[in-house]
């Protein structure tokens, strides 16, 4: 089961006893998965591929309507040959009058609960988000009218999760790409069991990620530790068999025997020794000068650079 298969799965355990609710929910499913059959009397086609979004339209399609239907299903024939299913309501006249079918896809909804309830259904029917796991965040609602998916930009937008819009072969997507912004779309959704699964394994990945990072940095510290270190051994090791060291100041000559004896310390940790045992007042700053001033002596006797 994919992760948008259980976002779904979550929003059908919900079967809302208002009517209002009921209403603004089946709007938006009617709206962008059903199919007007003309004739006497007109017929409904609402289609999806998950067995558990078309029971859960039939339940709510019997909540307020006395109507009879037939199930009917096929193999889409593509890569992964999956199966779709069409709920065919057979005397769908009222239901196609009450929900303006056959002149526009605008719907009133007058409270936030009928809008949650609206992008509720919107989701079950068109839209998909990616697993936490994938490497980009993506939720989206798709569907070729301009004005129906505006509309429901226009909902999603009133919660402040700024989504966008985007064009796609022959659909439109109204999308979310924020981390955050799809968590809070999932709790608005009522989806909890998901929206823990989302939120858990995105926690889990920044932990991972910033862990990656620190080891990262401690590699890359590291490494700049090691190289500094092989230059300051490489100028002390100039300076004992070419220079004459009595010329050199004591100092000097403390710094390049705390390093001969610590080769792969840090600056900091070269630090603290000489604090303990040499000089408890030397800052990090005053070390790197005194080094600094080894490698100018090293290289202005020997007439070129040491490394």
């Amino acid at each position: 089961m994919s992760f948008s298969e259980n976002v779904k799965s979550d929003i059908v355990r919900d079967i809302p006893k208002d009517k209002k609710l009921i209403d603004a929910t089946l709007a938006s499913m009617l709206h962008l998965s059903s199919e007007v059959v003309l004739g006497k009397p007109m017929k409904l086609q609402f289609t999806s591929n998950l067995m558990y979004v078309i029971r859960y339209f039939i339940t709510l399609i019997k909540t307020n309507y006395d109507v009879t239907y037939d199930i009917e299903s096929r193999v889409i024939s593509r890569l992964d040959n999956h199966k779709v299913f069409t709920c065919i309501i057979n005397d769908a006249d009222n239901i196609i009058k009450d929900f303006n079918l056959l002149i526009s896809d605008d719907y009133d909804l007058e409270t936030e609960d009928e809008r949650i309830y609206y992008l509720r259904g919107a989701f079950l029917s068109r839209g998909s988000v990616n697993d936490p796991n994938s490497k980009t965040s993506h939720l989206e609602i798709s569907h070729s009218s301009n004005d129906l998916i505006l509309f429901i930009q226009k909902i999603i937008n009133s919660f402040e999760l700024n989504s966008r819009i985007s064009k796609r072969r022959n659909n439109l997507i109204v999308y979310l790409k924020s981390k955050n912004s799809i968590g809070d779309f999932l709790y608005l959704l009522g989806c909890r069991q998901s929206m823990s699964y989302y939120e858990d394994t995105i926690i889990t990945k920044e932990i991972e990620a910033q862990a990656k990072r620190s080891i990262n940095l401690d590699i890359a510290n590291q490494d700049k530790t090691n190289k500094a270190s092989v230059i300051q051994l490489k100028v002390i090791e100039y300076l004992e068999y070419n220079y004459p060291l009595d010329k050199l100041d004591s100092k000097l000559l403390m710094v390049m025997k705390v390093r001969k004896e610590n080769k792969e310390s840090s600056l900091s940790e070269l630090l603290d020794i000489i604090h303990e045992e040499y000089d408890p007042y030397l800052s990090k700053s005053g070390l790197n000068h005194r080094f600094r001033k080894l490698k100018e002596i090293a290289e202005e006797y020997k007439g070129s650079k040491i490394l």
